[in-house]
């Protein structure tokens, strides 16, 4: 189908039929200046074409992260504190809380380990490096264990606070059971290690066989 630009261009004049009067002829006139102007117009070869940016919807990257939250060692409950957070730790604990306190949180880990993991010198002179104490012979650490016990049977405690560094505390327990041992762990400052420790044993001392699937 042929445009309206290749049937009619500037030179080609546009024939209406008489009017009898002076409205007829101004209608006429408006007429002609209206389809004059769309002709123009529809000729236009200029390119008129827009282009309209929309921005860019904007998503966070600031998710809500939700922790990995382990319900409890295969074979084991206990009972803690509702304020004790579970958080993730790494592969060799089998569970992490994040433990807070009035001025600040401390970390508690349970990890198993075959045997004895070690043997009890080593393990707490390793701890009491940890917070910046010299080793102890094992009469001197036996002396100063204290002893608590739970369902799985009894168990050693330590209390280590470096007094020339408050910041270094922690709270360990050595839980043996059967061909294995469970390590009990809690790191805080010296505030925070005082503040936590009855909860700390009632944790220790809450610890048992979990029988619900027998």
């Amino acid at each position: 189908m042929e445009s309206i630009c290749s049937v009619w261009d500037e030179k080609t004049p546009l024939n209406f039929p008489p009017y009898s009067n002076q409205k007829s002829t101004m209608i006429k006139n408006q007429t002609t200046f209206i389809l004059l102007a769309i002709v123009l117009l529809s000729c236009d070869t200029g390119d008129h074409s827009r282009t309209y940016h929309l921005p860019k919807i904007k998503t966070s990257n600031n998710l809500h992260q939700i922790k990995d939250i382990t319900i409890g060692p295969p074979g084991f409950t206990w009972e803690k504190p509702d304020s004790w957070i579970p958080s993730r730790g790494s592969s060799m604990r089998l569970a992490s809380f994040e433990v807070p306190f009035s001025t600040g949180s401390g970390d508690l880990s349970i990890i198993e380990l075959s045997g004895d993991g070690g043997g009890l010198m080593a393990n707490v002179n390793r701890w009491r490096g940890q917070v910046g104490l010299r080793p102890l012979i094992e009469a001197e650490i036996k002396a100063q264990a204290q002893t608590g016990e739970s369902e799985l049977g009894p168990y050693q405690f330590f209390r280590l606070i470096n007094n020339s560094n408050s910041d270094a505390a922690m709270l360990a327990t050595i839980l043996p059971i059967n061909n294995s041992t469970l390590y009990i762990k809690l790191t805080a400052n010296a505030d925070g290690i005082l503040e936590l420790e009855k909860d700390f044993k009632a944790f220790c001392s809450s610890m048992k066989r979990d029988n619900s699937s027998q």
